[in-house]
């Protein structure tokens, strides 16, 4: 008898095409033509319908700029996915608010889209053109009103924090917004001075007092609302808009990567596809014993739940790193491992990876 291998249940598809770059920006992204993102759909669809069919739990289109494609090539891409597609299902798709219109949410119910994460970024529309995003406020405005009208309600929005320009009103206007209207799930990103951004090619610093200052105003604020914070960036307004795809990162499970770009890991592999616009191969890095540990607790500490000890990959993990662990930042819970204060993890980790 042939043994059954059992793929993971989770798939990442990176669409690395833009209509333009914004400043902080350093994924793998392409301001390109059709007939490049025709010939990388089709290679796309391709590796897709080699994939087990009725099968995934979650699967996530990011980018680049998914909803950036024309409506015909997004319906071919959407049309595959949804094949794959168990029957309870998490299928995610990252959009730019501009390019939401009543044809293109058609298109995400047709072939089954439920979630949808939109790049807002800021409530600020100075910042907004300073940093080369070209929507404005009420673009993310009438974006959720065509999603709810079309019966689409779990929705994320994409704030970033940090910006020099940026102030407290910002923040406190954000937070107004996603209260008055309700919105499910909130992720607040801090500001990175990424390699290949525009931004740091042009020696632009940023403030960390500042970003920290920023984050505590955020974390209030959002407790003073009602939000709960189930990961370091992530709020939600109730427990059942958490994003299933990004738990399976969190919780170290595997999962699947298509496309230049994208990563996965799979059979403690991870491994990332790189190469060009029409050509990728998987670079892999085969994880030892000590790398998948930390993997394990650099993913699951993020999770203010924290890390289940009873799973046995995960206590492995803890005995491995447990003479390292400081019992005034991590504490060891009725087999929960919690870290005292998520927004301090980055200090937490530096020490775990320290010979």
């Amino acid at each position: 008898m042939i043994k059954k291998i059992n793929r993971p249940k989770h798939l990442y598809i990176h669409i690395p095409f833009c209509k333009n770059i914004c400043h902080y920006c350093d994924f793998v992204r392409f301001v390109t033509n059709k007939k490049t993102q025709q010939k990388y759909i089709k290679k796309i669809i391709l590796e897709l319908n080699e994939l087990p069919k009725n099968y995934f739990k979650t699967i996530y289109i990011g980018g680049g700029t998914p909803n950036c494609l024309d409506n015909i090539l997004l319906s071919l891409l959407l049309k595959t996915c949804k094949k794959l597609l168990e029957k309870k299902y998490e299928f995610t798709i990252e959009c730019n608010p501009e390019f939401v219109d009543q044809k293109q949410v058609n298109i995400f119910n047709t072939y089954n889209i439920n979630r949808i994460s939109i790049g807002a970024q800021t409530t600020n529309n100075l910042i907004l053109k300073k940093y080369n995003r070209k929507h404005s406020f009420d673009d993310v405005v009438n974006a959720i009103k065509i999603l709810r009208l079309n019966n689409i309600d779990n929705i994320n929005l994409d704030f970033i924090y940090g910006f020099n320009e940026l102030k407290k009103t910002d923040i406190v206007n954000v937070i107004k917004f996603v209260k008055k209207n309700k919105i499910p799930h909130v992720s607040f990103y801090a500001l990175e001075l990424k390699e290949n951004s525009f931004i740091s090619k042009n020696k632009i610093f940023l403030s960390d007092e500042k970003i920290d200052d920023e984050l505590k105003l955020i974390v209030s604020l959002f407790k003073k609302n009602n939000y709960h914070r189930y990961e370091v960036s992530s709020w939600v307004l109730n427990k059942k808009y958490e994003s299933l795809h990004n738990k399976a990162y969190w919780e170290t499970k595997e999962w699947i990567g298509i496309g230049l770009g994208a990563s996965g890991f799979e059979n403690n592999e991870l491994y990332t596809n790189k190469g060009d616009i029409s050509t990728w191969k998987k670079e892999i890095k085969h994880l030892s014993e000590k790398e998948l540990y930390l993997q394990i607790m650099m993913m699951g500490l993020r999770l203010t739940k924290g890390i289940n000890l009873l799973k046995s990959i995960n206590k492995k993990a803890f005995l491995f790193f447990k003479e390292k662990l400081d019992k005034k930042k991590i504490k060891n819970y009725k087999n929960t491992l919690i870290a005292n204060n998520v927004n301090t993890l980055d200090e937490i980790l530096l020490e775990l990876m320290q010979d």
